[in-house]
């Protein structure tokens, strides 16, 4: 019996431990907030044109940028003056007020200011009117302008601080303004920089300003060896294309056509290398070439250009008197080389000074003007050509010619990039 009642309550204590529930597991959320601050900035808005000027003068002194990411359109004489930059993208278009006379628009680089207008063949730059619709959509080609459009603005002036020969070595740009110290150029330093200028199309420039003095599509004034000048077009000049004033530059690559005066017109005793450019001729253009010596009165500043590699383009139907095919005058000094004309039946050369004149020779010298290998596509007697000349010994450096020959005139591949070519072909 007492095992009996030992054996039950085990089985009783057995039985109340089996009922017992595991411990319970409580799971307690917490809810983190966690506060971010995020800056933005408000989205700033490019204008589609920007003003430089507003007519009259307007100065830049320090480091200044023109982008390529809208229209710049300046207004009145903008001057870059000494210890001032002017730095232009590639690809930039740039729209002059149309403003005439004394008011007409240019852009002036003084002696000591640094001027960095580089495009590339893809971005070239562009200089035009601010009628011109053109816009960064078009390509090259304007969907208004046309080549004879000329005068509608004034032009890109660069001085610099290289020989000039003028008397006392110095000058002012003619036709900008009087009393001002940054219109001066000229000086000692032939290897002086005024800074780069490549693929820059220049257009419809060259308005007359007071006095009759009309400002080219680029202008260059005794500007040193040190600046880089290649890749340049100008279009439509209501004056020259390009005139140098002494000074010691080499320009590259040019295409001039369309202008009313002459082409390249070099003064005051420049001594340096034009190579390779093609000069097309409207049908009231003056000459391809208006060469002159210096300037000083003692003969002691002088210089001796070379021009090489050129093609010049006569009009189809020129005006009378005009498309003459050069003047070399005023004891003009330096080697003319490598010149194919096209298109030019009962032209004729305007004059050849002869002063100075040398005949034939293969490089340029002081004192000396000398020609070298120019051929004449035309059935116009090589006589005729020369007729308004004293020049008798033609023959050592000049012919006629049915077609251009091999490796003669300028290497128009180069000027794929130019309005001219796309009009062209």
């Amino acid at each position: 019996m007492k095992t009996t009642k030992i054996l039950l309550l085990f089985v009783l204590i057995a039985s109340l431990s089996s009922c017992t529930s595991e411990p319970e597991t409580i799971f307690e959320t917490i809810t983190v907030t966690e506060t971010v601050t995020v800056t933005t900035s408000a989205p700033v808005t490019t204008p589609e044109t920007e003003t430089v000027g507003a007519g009259g003068i307007y100065y830049i002194d320090d480091a200044v940028t023109w982008t390529n990411d809208r229209i710049w359109i300046i207004y009145g004489k903008v001057v870059v003056r000494s210890g001032g930059s002017l730095t232009i993208e590639a690809g930039t278009i740039v729209k002059s007020e149309s403003a005439q006379g004394v008011d007409a628009t240019a852009l002036i680089i003084a002696s000591g200011a640094t001027f960095n207008a580089n495009g590339t063949a893809d971005s070239p730059i562009i200089f035009t009117d601010v009628n011109d619709n053109i816009d960064y959509d078009d390509g090259v080609i304007s969907p208004n302008r046309v080549p004879t459009d000329t005068g509608k603005w004034g032009g890109i002036i660069v001085l610099g601080n290289a020989t000039v020969g003028q008397d006392g070595g110095s000058d002012d740009i003619e036709g900008i303004a009087a009393g001002y110290d940054w219109t001066a150029y000229g000086g000692n330093d032939d290897n002086d920089s005024s800074g780069s200028m490549t693929y820059l199309s220049i257009r419809h420039s060259g308005t007359q300003l007071a006095g009759g003095d009309e400002i080219q599509g680029l202008t260059l004034g005794g500007v040193g060896s040190g600046t880089t000048v290649n890749h340049i077009e100008v279009v439509g000049s209501n004056d020259d294309g390009i005139e140098i004033f002494g000074g010691s530059v080499d320009v590259d690559n040019v295409v001039i056509f369309g202008q009313r005066d002459d082409a390249l017109d070099l003064d005051q005793g420049y001594k340096g290398t034009i190579t390779n450019a093609v000069l097309a001729l409207r049908a009231n253009s003056d000459n391809p070439f208006e060469i002159d010596g210096t300037e000083d009165s003692t003969g002691a500043i002088d210089g001796a250009f070379t021009v090489n590699d050129i093609t010049v383009y006569g009009d189809d139907n020129p005006e009378p008197g005009k498309n003459n095919l050069g003047d070399w005058k005023s004891d003009a000094t330096g080697l003319t080389n490598n010149v194919v004309y096209k298109n030019i039946n009962a032209l004729a050369i305007k004059g050849i000074d002869a002063d100075t004149y040398n005949g034939q020779a293969t490089a340029a010298s002081l004192g000396n003007l000398n020609f070298n290998n120019f051929d004449f596509v035309t059935t116009t007697a090589i006589a005729d050509i020369f007729a308004n000349t004293t020049v008798t010994d033609y023959a050592d450096w000049a012919e006629i010619v049915t077609e251009q020959q091999a490796n003669t005139g300028a290497d128009e591949t180069v000027f794929s990039w130019t309005l001219w070519n796309a009009l062209s072909n």
